[in-house]
């Protein structure tokens, strides 16, 4: 009986809370600390950092969570996000066209090497004069499975765009061994890899105590308070 009252009192099916229906996006300790590289690095143009972590943490989360929040907070900058794929063998025909699906390209596997990467330029360059703004990030997911040669091509794409007064920002998001590759750069001299895309670093964590689970369970609970007074207007 009591059960039944409480469920009159609702006012949205217990079923539509966003911890019920998975669709939700939180704020963590972690994010934060990304956040606040990202806003690091763009003021003082640092073009490439890299955020390293176990697998299942939240990093794919906190990407999609960072790009809604610099959406709002800043809406002239322009922000991709590209899921570097496993591949047994790697090619500059399918690595730029994995960035040309990301950017939204209606062909991305369409063309010459040359081609893709003409056309992921001048998208990266209409989105910029859309938005009217002259900043790109680019949020490369599981970065760990490039290899050294899609690092100089993404390289490539940083100067193209340079020579169009357009900075791109690359965040390499992946798993510890990335870490493991910048070091390995460093220790062959591969300065050029190091000092456009892995200046800053940042070890991604998950929940670590009771303190950030409430934390994380007041923002839901605030996401879910927002969305009840949507649906009762």
């Amino acid at each position: 009986m009591t059960s039944a009252l409480a469920a009159e009192k609702r006012p949205l099916d217990l079923r539509l809370h966003p911890l019920e229906s998975g669709h939700y996006r939180i704020g963590t300790p972690a994010i934060q600390s990304f956040h606040d590289m990202i806003a690091r690095c763009l003021r003082y143009h640092i073009t490439g950092a890299l955020a390293y972590g176990p697998s299942r943490i939240g990093k794919t989360r906190a990407i999609e969570y960072l790009r809604l929040v610099l959406t709002n907070t800043n809406p002239k900058i322009t922000t991709y996000h590209a899921q570097a794929e496993h591949k047994p063998r790697h090619a500059e025909g399918p690595f730029f066209a994995n960035l040309l699906e990301a950017v939204g390209y209606p062909d991305p596997d369409g063309g010459s090497n040359q081609k893709k990467r003409l056309r992921l330029v001048t998208k990266m360059r209409e989105a910029c004069a859309r938005n009217g703004g002259g900043n790109i990030i680019l949020f490369c997911d599981e970065a760990q499975r490039y290899d050294e040669d899609e690092y100089e091509w993404l390289r490539d794409v940083h100067d193209a765009l340079d020579k169009l007064q357009i900075r791109l920002f690359t965040f390499l998001v992946g798993q510890q061994e990335l870490l493991a590759v910048k070091t390995a750069f460093q220790r062959a001299r591969k300065t050029q890899i190091v000092a456009r895309l892995m200046v800053e670093e940042l070890a991604f964590f998950g929940i670590r105590n009771v303190q950030e689970v409430a934390t994380c369970l007041n923002g839901s609970g605030q996401t879910h308070e927002c969305q009840c007074r949507e649906h009762l207007k």
